[in-house]
């Protein structure tokens, strides 16, 4: 799916905070930003299982869940899903490990609390664009 389409972008949050769910959707709609569709998952588990029965286009990624902390959260569901483009969520005091997942193979990480819904919505683009130019070139 292009991001010129006129369908809407399928984005999977994965986040177990509440607040930091509603402060992304919140940034995000200050933005104007129109064209997507969220669905939630609280966890790691519920994030896989969802990708085993849809698609989406994007995923972000909280690296701090109930049941997943860490590098091992990006590495365990970038495993099921290689194709779908990642943005880690981080705490700031967990940047170096977001960077590592960038290292391999997210498409970009936040640090939450510090990224507006302008910065969040070009990274979001700029992820589903960089990833369609990526399997179209396979």
């Amino acid at each position: 799916m292009k991001m010129t389409d006129n369908h809407a972008t399928r984005v999977l949050i994965i986040e177990d905070n509440p607040d930091d769910v509603f402060l992304l959707l919140e940034n995000l709609a200050h933005a104007g930003t129109t064209f997507t569709n969220f669905e939630l998952a609280g966890s790691l588990s519920e994030g896989l299982k969802y990708l085993s029965e849809k698609d989406v286009d994007l995923v972000l990624l909280d690296l701090s869940l109930p049941d997943s902390r860490g590098l091992d959260t990006f590495q365990k569901i970038n495993n099921q899903a290689p194709d779908v483009p990642f943005i880690i969520l981080a705490e700031p005091d967990i940047e170096d490990i977001a960077v590592n997942a960038v290292q391999n193979g997210a498409r970009d990480y936040l640090l939450k609390g510090k990224a507006d819904g302008d910065l969040l919505a070009r990274s979001i683009r700029y992820a589903i664009e960089s990833n369609e130019t990526a399997q179209s070139s396979l």
